[in-house]
């Protein structure tokens, strides 16, 4: 059995973009709707474009998959079923989704419809895929920032289809964790429209003293072609080229080379692939970000990824774009078919369409009115041919070596209806081409109209529960001076987060605490707040500290990854999850809190859409941020690593600062433990006025980050009052309302 060849993904912004990359080579589309997608400026297609262009690649043997890879909101999910309904009717082959709640309703809805997992959905080893597989996911897209060995080992373990980006833009925070732009400017990365404040000039401060402007947050493109083979033989499945928001020419310029590639692969082998310079220079010349690079397949981060000095793309080659547009946009493909025509006196005119070579055995015949005696000038075989030879608005074409008329000497036909007959018989042809596939899929894909009727209902109905008498506060800290600040404070905790990378934090001062709570009188839970990412090289720092996680009362969850490995340990503990694992509406809350005592509500909904959220369920099981640095990124690269300073004892998890052109500072947390950085937003979120008139109404939760134990103390002093009611100054004079008023489109 020959083994299965990879297949070549390419982005459409739009239809044109489509018909470039299809034309070019594309084994597959992946394109965006009106609704939904994480293109939002891209041009996009309307549904009679979507439809239109799943015909057109399945008669091509190609596939196109649907971008749904955003946080959607209740109104928006309520109206997913509907959107998708006459895609996955006309054959769509796939759709990419990042909401878990989306997920599950459009696994109730279309049961046959395959599940990709966004790169959004941030996806980094075995654990988040399996648990993901068990849901019914059919492809992952992980973490671009995995290595190849983590990519093959997730392969391994879970046999799912993966699917990898080898050529194009690169985001520098792992995809699904960034909130920069949408803290910053309103514009969510989440919901389609990063404002990419990550190509934007910074200055990194070093020993307290700032280098000069750079760009120290943009990645360059990555570009795989001279190492295809490695990334075959690793046995992924599907190559992705990245770029809906470029143009046409991209995408099939791009495609075009990479299809040559794989092509030189499948015949020749590893010993016979050789990368022609003149092909190099071509994907240069088409919309590259300053330099190229090998992305993150043999690297865990380095300061040769990043393009320092200018973000800016290089010019491209108006010579090699008008080759592009002349071969690949401009000239459509057509099949060739067969036809045989019936013009006998007194009988029914009969044309019959068919496929060539291995698609001989697909026909479609299509009757006429009888053939009339002619008076006078009777029809000619010329005549016939020259009238079935005219489709050049279809997908087809015929030779007219391939027409085969049967024709009385003294036969009349219109050729207006011979016209009339050949458009009836090329769409009876198309439906035959696709007949198969639209079969397999009515005989077992429930079609839903809307979630209700799929049963999806019951995620979107007001989960039963109750309201907190007085809310408390849950504090997170993460240094043992601010440890020491929540000891001593005189603010009603419930539960204590504790960052598993704290210095010195043990099991025996964990049950140190809890017996210090006790002896007190304080009812205080204590949490062990795991890593923001988990990756392969993290499972033995788990284990080891798993004693560690036993000796405390439960978990925070902040990925998929922590909570499948702690469910196959038989973890007792109590679980909650953290506002970066996105309940964004009823369905991923109901997700999440059948796996979770609780969970932290997102930053990016308005008041509104909180209070909408949290209706009807048990306040106990929710919390809100309303202290503290939001984090804007979470990111493999490492701004030590960029300074030159990784792995020495002044970076080792210190704080580095990046200042922006407005003189903005903002934190970025070294964490050495995970080899990731966090970047916090150079002011807090600080809701304290909300909370002193008492309209949080759920837990409040107080993340203390870079905060030193002296502002820690006086911080937790002025919540103290504030949760007395009282509506004094904060000891902080900038800060955020964060999306409390404004929301995120």
């Amino acid at each position: 059995m020959e083994k299965k060849r990879v297949e070549l993904l390419a982005p459409a912004g739009n239809y044109k973009g489509f018909l470039g990359a299809i034309h070019a080579g594309a084994d597959a589309v992946y394109l965006g709707g009106e609704r939904f997608g994480a293109r939002a400026y891209a041009d996009n297609f309307s549904k009679e474009e979507i439809c239109q262009a799943v015909l057109y690649a399945h008669l091509f043997g190609r596939k196109v998959y649907l971008t749904v890879n955003t946080l959607l909101k209740d109104t928006e999910l309520s109206e997913l079923a509907a959107y998708l309904t006459p895609f996955c009717e006309a054959g769509l082959d796939g759709v990419i989704v990042q909401d878990i709640g989306a997920f599950c309703l459009i696994r109730e809805a279309f049961p046959k419809l395959k599940l990709h997992v966004s790169t959004q959905m941030t996806v980094t080893g075995s654990y988040a895929a399996l648990m993901l597989k068990e849901m019914g996911a059919s492809r992952i897209v992980p973490a671009r920032e995995l290595s190849l060995k983590e990519i093959e080992k997730i392969k391994k373990d879970t046999g799912l289809e993966l699917e990898t980006f080898i050529h194009g833009a690169m985001c520098y925070c792992y995809s699904g964790q960034c909130l920069f732009s949408s803290i910053l400017g309103g514009r969510s990365g989440n919901r389609g429209r990063c404002a990419q404040p990550c190509r934007l000039p910074y200055r990194i401060e070093e020993s307290g003293r700032y280098k000069k402007e750079a760009y120290p947050l943009s990645l360059k493109d990555l570009c795989s072609i001279s190492f295809l083979p490695k990334l075959i033989e690793a046995g992924i499945d599907s190559f992705k080229i990245e770029g809906r928001m470029k143009k046409p020419e991209y995408a099939a310029g791009v495609t075009a080379v990479y299809r040559k590639y794989i092509d030189l692969y499948y015949a020749k082998g590893a010993a016979g692939y050789a990368v022609e310079q003149a092909d190099l220079e071509d994907l240069s010349n088409l919309y590259v970000r300053s330099e190229i690079q090998d992305g993150y397949y043999f690297k865990r981060n380095g300061a040769d990824m990043v393009t320092l000095s200018s973000p800016a793309y290089n010019g491209s080659d108006d010579n090699l774009l008008s080759a592009v547009r002349e071969r690949y946009l401009d000239t459509p493909l057509r099949k060739k078919i067969k036809i045989k025509a019936l013009f006998r006196t007194g009988e029914k005119a009969a044309l019959t369409f068919s496929g060539i070579g291995e698609e001989a055995d697909i026909t479609a015949t299509v009757y006429g009115n009888l053939v009339e005696k002619a008076n006078k000038q009777p029809i000619t075989e010329e005549n016939i041919k020259s009238s079935l030879q005219k489709l050049g608005n279809t997908f087809f074409c015929a030779e007219a070596g391939d027409i085969l008329v049967s024709l009385s000497e003294d036969a009349f036909y219109p050729l207006k209806e011979i016209n009339v007959l050949r458009r009836h018989g090329i769409e009876a042809l198309t439906d035959a081409f696709c007949a198969k596939k639209r079969q397999a899929e009515k005989e077992e894909k429930k079609i839903c109209l809307s979630a209700e009727e799929s049963g999806g209902n019951r995620y979107l109905q007001a989960l039963s529960g109750k309201a907190i008498k007085e809310p408390s506060f849950h504090i997170v800290v993460s240094t043992n001076e601010q440890l020491e600040a929540v000891l001593h404070a005189a603010v009603p905790m419930e539960i204590l987060y504790l960052e598993s990378d704290m210095p010195g934090l043990t099991a025996d001062r964990i049950r140190s605490l809890k017996k210090k709570f006790a002896q007190d009188g304080r009812q205080v839970s204590v949490f062990i707040a795991l890593p923001y990412v988990i990756r392969e090289k993290d499972m033995a720092v788990l284990s080891v500290g798993l004693p560690l996680l036993q000796a405390a009362d439960g978990c925070l969850l902040r990925n998929m990854e922590a909570a499948k490995w702690l469910e196959e340990r038989r973890y007792k503990g109590r679980l909650r999850t953290d506002a970066g694992i996105y309940c964004f509406n009823r369905a991923s809350l109901h997700f999440w809190l059948a796996k979770a005592e609780g969970c932290c509500l997102p930053y990016e909904l308005n008041k509104k859409e909180y209070e909408s959220l949290s209706a009807g369920v048990d306040a106990n099981r929710l919390e809100r941020a309303v202290y503290g640095r939001i984090p804007l990124m979470i990111t493999a690269n490492c701004i030590a690593k960029t300074c030159g300073q990784c792995g020495t004892a002044e970076s080792a998890n210190r704080v580095f600062h990046l200042k922006d052109r407005y003189q903005k500072e903002f934190p970025v947390r070294i964490r050495c433990g995970h080899c990731y950085n966090v970047i916090y937003n150079s002011v807090p979120l600080s809701l304290h006025e909300m909370a002193a008139e008492g309209r949080i109404g759920l837990p409040m939760r107080l993340d203390f980050t870079v905060e030193t134990g002296k502002e820690a103390s006086e911080i937790l002093r002025f919540f103290a009052g504030v949760y007395k009611k009282k509506q004094g100054q904060p000891p902080y004079q900038a800060y955020t309302l964060g999306h409390e008023k404004r929301g995120v489109e």
